[in-house]
């Protein structure tokens, strides 16, 4: 993607700026790049800097994510300020949240990183209680149920995009019926707040510690394990098994009315396996046919973590989900 330049920038962002006097000489790079192709540019000029969303001109997640954004304001859920908008050419003016995603604390430092996941893991907690017992004040998240037809909306493009489209496998019908019976069981949790994509990219650690949440416009009811399953079975971090269980047990215990743990396990294994079929889908996709090949380096990491969801969950009979590719030993 080519870089930002200033002149590039809205006018109506650029009038803000020059009030907090950035000129065409300030510095900008690139932040980050969403799959949906929205860019972030840093912005920087005499110590001070901006976050400019930019968005392409038919992101349909862009009024939403602005509307989002100010529930989660509203409700003082961690999530960056908005400075500036022009809804016309589709850019954001955001706060500049630093540059240090979980991602990169738990790869720098595991015990620094392991105390970043129990912050991400409260604000968890925090988003489907409190903030979920006000989600009727906001129509976008309030109006969309990740249900049924969603979950197997995810199980076909996992069997579009990677048995088929990367695989080169034969369409199998007993696939579908394992995919129906996972979606029954996992829209049958309970739901509350979903954020979608809650893994360790998307959260950001800034210098005091605190954690803040990004890419969030895709929030609304879903199952209150999906989320827990995107940030514990995480292929660009891929934590270990005593890892995993030790934030499990955190997770449940600050959970009110959890089941028994050995049944909270379950009900996360299953989530987990819709979740990762979904990575899979989506790294194939975006790699192989939108053309960010980064995305590929992940696919093996989503493989061995499917491979060993299907272990844990001890269900013989789903095998077909995942046919171990001929040079691999799982």
């Amino acid at each position: 993607m080519p870089g930002l330049r200033y002149e590039g920038i809205s006018p109506v962002l650029r009038d803000f700026l020059a009030r907090h006097g950035f000129d065409d000489r300030c510095d900008i790079s690139l932040a980050g790049i969403a799959g949906s192709q929205r860019a972030y540019h840093r912005l920087e000029s005499g110590g001070e800097t901006f976050i400019a969303l930019v968005s392409p001109s038919d992101d349909a997640d862009f009024g939403r994510f602005l509307r989002i954004t100010q529930f989660y304001r509203m409700a003082q859920f961690p999530v960056p300020k908005v400075y500036c908008i022009d809804d016309a050419m589709h850019q954001v003016l955001l706060e500049d949240l630093g540059n240090r995603r979980l991602y990169d604390v738990f790869l720098s430092d595991r015990v620094a990183g392991m105390e970043g996941y129990r912050k991400a893991l409260d604000l968890l907690v925090d988003l489907q209680t409190r903030c979920n017992a006000m989600h009727s004040e906001c129509p976008d998240i309030l109006s969309r149920v990740f249900d049924r037809g969603h979950l197997l909306w995810e199980t076909s493009y996992y069997r579009t995009q990677y048995l088929e489209g990367r695989r080169g496998l034969p369409s199998n019908p007993e696939l579908q019926k394992i995919f129906d019976e996972l979606a029954e069981k996992v829209d049958r949790q309970p739901k509350a707040i979903l954020h979608r994509d809650f893994q360790s990219q998307n959260l950001m650690v800034k210098q005091d510690g605190s954690v803040h949440v990004i890419d969030y416009q895709g929030s609304r009811l879903g199952s209150i394990h999906y989320d827990l399953a995107s940030l514990l079975l995480d292929p660009y971090v891929m934590l270990s098994d005593s890892e995993i269980e030790e934030l499990l047990r955190y997770f449940h215990s600050k959970s009110p009315a959890a089941p028994d743990f050995q049944a909270f396990r379950i009900e996360f294994l299953l989530a987990g396996l819709q979740r990762v079929m979904q990575a899979l889908g989506a790294y194939c996709f975006l790699s192989r046919v939108k053309g960010i090949a980064p995305f590929a380096s992940h696919i093996p990491a989503g493989e061995t973590r499917l491979a060993w969801l299907l272990r844990e969950t001890g269900r013989e009979d789903w095998k077909e989900i995942f046919p171990p590719p001929q040079d691999k030993v799982f």
